[in-house]
């Protein structure tokens, strides 16, 4: 499953793991760029592992 997230300006992918790390395994974590600056857009996607549920 995706979540979807407004970070700071600077912020890394390895801060984003360890934040959302404590709710389960996170399996993916993207932060898109501007193509010009090369700076976040302001927001990230954090994917999360499908489990099987019964």
């Amino acid at each position: 499953s995706f979540r979807f997230i407004r970070p700071r300006d600077i912020i890394r992918s390895q801060d984003l793991r360890r934040e959302f790390g404590r709710y389960g395994p996170v399996a993916d974590v993207y932060i898109p760029l501007d193509f010009y600056s090369r700076r976040p857009r302001g927001f990230a996607y954090i994917q999360y592992p499908l489990t099987a549920t019964c």
